[in-house]
């Protein structure tokens, strides 16, 4: 970290599901490894919306088996559409819960898989309005940060310029980055308040966040992350891969899911690495 830049704040606020399997996942990986570690020095919170009705959840499964088809995913297209003008009403207001670890934020709009976009927009509402940060980084339940790294990355980053940042995917329209991980500044989190209404739900929460800041001209900044699928891809990983490496993607493919086993081991290695180094975790 250069020493002649001041240090800019950063608040890290988690998607939580509040159901299984991440609820399991959160609590076995996530709490006991880089929560416990970091949290006296960042503020870290869960983000989640409101409970879901009945007809939300079946339209939630709905919604997971059909949208890989070219029939009904169109159909379940036409169909979203009709919801948009629900969604764009107002900014959802959030309510500060307290729990025995972390504190909640509770965005009062749906939990529904539908209504991400619109819980990420009350999210970076909250972000602008509760607190004096100035960057907001968005993440999830199967995602180890390693926050001593993400200090030094946005030590070099700019406060009078657009922040957009994390892991880049490039798409026929242009760019967007990652929902496991996104790094806004004040200036690109106001760009979405302002133009909220023109936030396209029809898409993927990600994908939306994207395009409606690459329409406002607001570029994309690459801030890799590294996926880590299993146990033994952790004792694979180099020095270097520990060292540069802020955020590790831990999301397995195995039923049941193992991503607590995964960032506890990645945790241990870390900390190893740490002593060994004086790398700093």
């Amino acid at each position: 970290m250069n020493p002649n830049k001041r240090h800019n704040s950063v608040v890290i606020a988690i998607a939580q599901a509040k159901r299984e399997p991440w609820e399991k996942i959160y609590q076995e990986g996530q709490l006991p490894t880089w929560i416990s570690r970091f949290q006296n020095e960042v503020q870290i919170v869960n983000f989640c919306g409101l409970s879901m009705s009945r007809f939300w959840q079946i339209y939630d499964d709905f919604h997971e088996r059909v949208r890989a088809s070219r029939f009904w995913g169109r159909f379940q297209y036409r169909l979203d559409l009709l919801f948009i003008p629900w969604l764009i009403r107002n900014i959802p207001k959030s309510k500060e819960l307290v729990t025995n670890s972390i504190s909640d934020i509770q965005i009062m709009t749906n939990a529904s898989v539908f209504f991400s976009g619109r819980r990420w927009i009350g999210l970076i509402n909250w972000f602008l309005e509760e607190n004096n940060h100035e960057f907001l980084y968005i993440t999830n339940s199967s995602s180890l940060i390693n926050f001593r790294r993400l200090e030094e990355i946005i030590s070099d980053l700019p406060t009078d310029q657009y922040v957009y940042a994390g892991y880049v995917h490039k798409i026929p329209s242009g760019s967007f980055i990652s929902g496991s991980g996104v790094l806004l500044n004040r200036m690109s989190a106001k760009i979405v308040i302002s133009k909220f209404r023109k936030f396209p739900h029809r898409l993927l929460n990600d994908v939306a966040l994207g395009a409606l800041l690459y329409k406002n001209g607001v570029p994309t900044r690459n801030l890799p992350w590294m996926p880590v699928k299993t146990i033994g891809e952790v004792s694979q990983l180099s020095k270097e891969d520990l060292l540069s490496t802020f955020h590790f993607r831990c999301k397995t493919f195995s039923e049941p899911r193992r991503d607590s086993e995964v960032m506890r081991a990645l945790h241990n290695r870390l900390i190893s690495t740490s002593d060994q180094s004086k790398f700093v975790y």
